[in-house]
C-alpha cells in the first residue's frame, strides 16, 4: 500500500502543487512528478525550485520535464470550424528566443517575475538535475501523443465513447448517453468535429456557476482525448499510483476501467485518515498552498517521517487504513513482550547488586531509562508529535 505515485496535474485542474508533492512525499515510498511548463512557473513563483532540485538529486523524488504543451488548434472554414491536434513548446518571448531547454525555461522564469540572476542559474540547476521527455516523439508512444488522439477521435465507438465520459465529468456538464452522435472527419481544409452535443445549455450552466466557468467549446472536449491520451501512456510507463485531473481520470477509466482503482482507493484512504485521525486539523496540501507553511518547514518534518512511511508501506490494502492505525496503538510494543520484559527485570536486579548503597531508588531510574529504550514505535508517535504540530 502506497508505493508509488506520478503526479502530472492537481486533481481539481491545473498546475500540480507543492501542498500536492508534500503529501505524496509523506505517504508514498516513490513520488515521481511530471513537470509541466505552468507547474514550473509555479514552483519557481514561490521559491522552492532549489528544493526540489536537492529532493531529486537525494533520490528523494523523481521528476521529468516535459516542456511542451498538449493543445488542439482551431481554424475557421466559412461556418464550419477545422479541429486538429498539436504538441507546442514555447521557444521565448517576442524577439527572444532560447537556443536551449536551459536558456527557454531562463527566459519562462523571466518573465515570470524571477530576478534574471536567479532565472539563469535555476534553469541550469533544473535542467542538469531533471531529464527531459517528448510528447511529441517516440518516448511514450511510437509517433508522439498527437498522432495517437488522431487514431482515437477517428473510431467512431472510440469518440463517442471519449466526448461522453467527458461531457459528464466536466462542471455543468451532461450525460447525452446513447443519443450521442459524433464524427471527426477528415479532408483536404482539416479536421471536423460534427456532433449534436447541446453546447449552448452545457455554456447555459455553466455562466450560472459560482464563479462562472469559461464557455465549453468543441476545441476543448477533443483536447481531453489529447490529454487523457497522455495520462493513459505516462501511467503505464511509470507505473502506480497516478493522478491526474477528475475529467482527465474520467475519460482514462472509460479506456482503462481498472487503471485508476489502486489510485482512488490509496486516495479514499488518506481522506479517511485525515477526517477521523487529524480531526479539526487542515491537511498538508492546504497549509502548503495556502502559506500557512513552508514547503522548506515540511521538509524538515520529512525528515522525522521514515518510521511513518515504513509502517505506511507494511500496511495491508485490503484492509482500511485507519483500522489498521487503531490496530497499531493497541498493539503491544516490542518493549511489552515477555523477553524484554525479563531483560528489563535483570537490568535493575543488576544494578542493585552492583550498588547496593543506591537500593531501590538506583534500580527504579535504571529501569526507566531501560524502558525508554526499548520503548516501541507506534504511528500515533509521528502523528501527535509530529504531523499535529505541523499543522496546527
Amino acid at each position: 500500500m502506497f508505493e508509488s505515485i506520478v503526479l502530472r496535474n492537481s486533481e481539481d485542474a491545473g498546475n500540480i502543487t507543492l501542498g500536492a508533492i508534500a503529501e505524496a512525499l509523506l505517504f508514498y515510498q516513490n513520488t515521481r512528478v511530471v513537470i509541466g511548463p505552468g507547474t514550473l512557473v509555479s514552483i519557481a513563483k514561490t521559491g522552492n525550485i532549489g528544493n526540489v532540485i536537492a529532493l531529486v538529486k537525494e533520490g528523494r523524488l523523481q521528476a521529468v520535464h516535459c516542456e511542451e504543451t498538449l493543445c488542439t488548434i482551431t481554424n475557421p472554414h466559412g461556418a464550419f470550424q477545422a479541429h486538429d491536434f498539436a504538441v507546442v513548446t514555447m521557444i521565448g518571448h517576442g524577439d527572444e528566443k532560447g537556443k536551449n531547454r536551459a536558456e527557454r525555461i531562463e527566459i519562462s522564469l523571466r518573465q515570470n517575475g524571477l530576478d534574471a540572476r536567479d532565472a539563469k542559474s535555476q534553469s541550469q540547476a533544473f535542467v542538469g538535475a531533471v531529464p527531459l521527455k517528448s510528447l511529441s516523439k517516440d518516448d511514450y508512444v511510437k509517433g508522439g501523443i498527437h498522432n495517437s488522439a488522431r487514431a482515437d477521435a477517428s473510431d467512431p465507438a472510440t469518440l463517442k465513447g471519449l466526448l461522453r465520459a467527458g461531457l459528464a465529468a466536466i462542471p455543468g456538464g451532461y450525460d447525452p448517453g446513447d443519443s450521442l452522435n459524433a464524427e471527426y472527419i477528415q479532408s483536404d481544409l482539416g479536421y471536423f468535429l460534427f456532433t449534436n452535443i447541446d453546447f449552448n445549455e452545457v455554456n447555459k450552466r455553466r455562466e450560472s456557476l459560482s464563479p462562472a466557468l469559461e464557455p465549453l467549446t468543441p476545441a476543448y472536449l477533443l483536447n481531453l482525448i489529447q490529454e487523457s491520451r497522455a495520462d493513459m501512456h505516462l501511467a503505464a510507463f511509470y507505473g502506480g499510483d497516478f493522478v491526474t485531473t477528475t475529467v482527465n481520470s474520467a475519460l482514462v477509466r472509460w479506456r482503462q476501467a481498472h487503471l485508476f482503482e489502486r489510485s482512488s482507493l490509496n486516495r479514499q484512504a488518506r481522506e479517511q485518515f485525515s477526517e477521523l485521525v487529524l480531526t479539526d486539523y487542515p491537511s498538508i496540501r492546504d497549509v502548503i498552498d495556502s502559506g500557512e507553511r513552508s514547503f522548506s518547514e515540511f521538509l524538515k518534518l520529512l525528515d522525522k517521517a521514515q518510521k511513518f512511511k515504513t509502517w505506511l508501506a507494511k500496511t495491508n490494502p485490503d484492509q482500511k487504513l485507519v483500522s489498521q492505525y487503531i490496530e497499531a496503538l493497541k498493539s503491544d510494543t516490542w518493549a511489552d513482550k515477555a523477553p524484554v520484559k525479563a531483560l528489563r527485570y535483570m537490568f535493575s536486579l543488576g544494578t542493585g547488586l552492583a550498588d547496593p548503597t543506591a537500593g531501590v531508588a538506583s534500580g527504579a531510574a535504571d529501569a526507566f531509562l531501560l524502558d525508554n529504550f526499548l520503548k516501541g514505535w507506534r504511528p500515533n508517535h509521528f502523528v501527535d508529535d509530529r504531523l499535529k504540530r505541523f499543522l496546527r
